[in-house]
């Protein structure tokens, strides 16, 4: 199961906002100034969706991530489960 730590700021709660909208995501505070978002599939998510500057959209993923980035560009991440196939 996929899952990204997300430090709980101001500058990266769009996040946590639109993966609560998404039916197949869990947002939980495990505590120490974090929230996890995971989910039993892949984790997406647009830049562009969140609002975020390429400033903020590349320093938004430093918290950890449990699982594999399969795929992390300008505009779109995308993390899966270990052992997963490559991007597509």
């Amino acid at each position: 199961m996929p899952a990204i730590y997300v430090l709980d700021v101001p500058e990266f709660r769009a996040l946590a906002d639109v993966a609560r909208t998404k039916p197949h995501y869990r947002v939980t505070e495990p505590g120490l100034g974090y929230l996890k978002i995971e989910s039993d599939g892949d984790i997406l998510f647009d830049r562009k969706e969140l609002g975020f500057k390429p400033a903020i959209w590349y320093g938004a993923f430093t918290g950890g991530v449990h699982g594999r980035i399969a795929e992390f560009g300008r505009d779109r991440v995308r993390i899966v489960a270990d052992g997963e196939g490559p991007a597509k």
